[in-house]
């Protein structure tokens, strides 16, 4: 892989978060539901956000819900129940922001929140914007906060497999999904 492609890339995959203070976070899940757990339960204690949304549907390896596990977790530490949204069914990245904002719009009426927070691992923050922008109205401030794989950094997932495996299936599920190539992700990250 060239230089100048592992920039283009990791700039589309791998931006600095845009932290802010926000109405709702809207929380991915994943098979490991307790990373983005813990980051959305110390924004909430820490202020940066009023209202947590879990979304993630069923999971094999966990045997239930990904939201569910994280609402628990969210409990656990002290949240409390009226300030999450738990959306359970989800399958997909686009599914997580539909039904998410579904769940907000049967909660709020169509007094929408005015800037959201997607917290997702890294290299899946390109798709959840995407979806995002399309399903909540323009007006609507959208910020993100995501946390590392376990397996690389932003700063050297080129050099690891999985890394290099895990940004590449996005850069196709972008396309199969968003009908977006390579080249119109990185003039929209721009």
């Amino acid at each position: 892989m060239k230089r100048a492609d592992i920039e283009s890339i990791g700039n589309c995959f791998f931006p600095a978060d845009r932290l802010v203070k926000a109405d709702v976070a809207i929380v991915f899940g994943m098979s490991d539901p307790t990373r983005p757990a813990q980051r959305a339960i110390e924004l909430f204690h820490a202020g940066m956000v009023g209202q947590l949304v879990f979304t993630g549907g069923y999971n094999k390896r966990l045997g239930e819900a990904e939201a569910r596990v994280m609402a628990k977790l969210a409990t656990e530490s002290g949240v409390p129940a009226d300030a999450m949204l738990i959306e359970d069914r989800a399958q997909n990245t686009e599914e997580n922001v539909k039904l998410s904002l579904g769940l907000l719009s049967e909660r709020v009426g169509s007094a929408l929140p005015g800037s959201i927070l997607l917290l997702t691992i890294r290299y899946h923050l390109r798709r959840a914007y995407i979806a995002a922008r399309r399903h909540f109205p323009t007006e609507t401030a959208i910020g993100w906060t995501c946390y590392e794989s376990r397996h690389y950094t932003s700063a050297d997932w080129f050099e690891v497999d999985r890394g290099r495996r895990d940004v590449m299936t996005e850069i196709e599920k972008i396309d199969r999904y968003c009908g977006l190539s390579l080249d119109e992700v990185a003039r929209q990250s721009r």
